[in-house]
């Protein structure tokens, strides 16, 4: 993949495979679309702290998900849950390797689908999410040049870097 210039996402991998690739791999590797495990122990679709550590090293940027599963296991689950996830990252690894990954669409999923189980955060408009999102970085005290890098400055250099030939 690193010779074709294939970005390497590892969000859909579980452990082993998720270390493997970042030891293997000479470019940096995206987490796209995930959450942290420290926030929510029992999803194991969640990345642990080793695996987000071993991500920054490589030069990778883990994008934070807004899927009500991965972002809190149990209660109400609102975009400040989802914030949580980006200050973890923030003090774990820096703001170069934090990212946007949200994993749905401009209505959610849970208006079309009608599943068995919620995906969708509460109180959450989705076709301003973004908005929201950015709002509450500005309240959480991110810059602005931070904020830039986390809606999409970090995925623009890692994906920069992984498609050079």
């Amino acid at each position: 993949m690193n010779k074709t210039g294939m970005a390497v996402d590892v969000s859909h991998c579980g452990d082993r495979t998720t270390l493997d690739a970042f030891e293997i791999s000479k470019k940096p590797v995206l987490i796209t679309h995930s959450n942290c495990r420290a926030l929510v122990p029992q999803s194991s679709r969640c990345k642990t702290d080793e695996s987000i550590k071993k991500m920054a090293a490589k030069g990778g940027v883990m994008g934070i998900t807004m899927v009500r599963t991965f972002v809190r296991s149990t209660g109400r689950v609102t975009i400040e849950h989802v914030l949580d996830h980006i200050d973890h990252l923030v003090k774990l690894v820096g703001v170069e390797h934090v990212g946007i990954g949200s994993d749905v669409d401009l209505d959610g999923r849970d208006i079309r689908i009608r599943p068995t189980r919620r995906f969708d955060l509460d109180g959450i408009d989705y076709a301003r999410k973004i908005f929201d999102l950015t709002e509450g970085l500005f309240k959480r005290n991110y810059s602005s040049e931070n904020i830039e890098l986390i809606l999409g400055g970090n995925f623009e250099r890692a994906l920069t870097e992984a498609w050079a030939a």
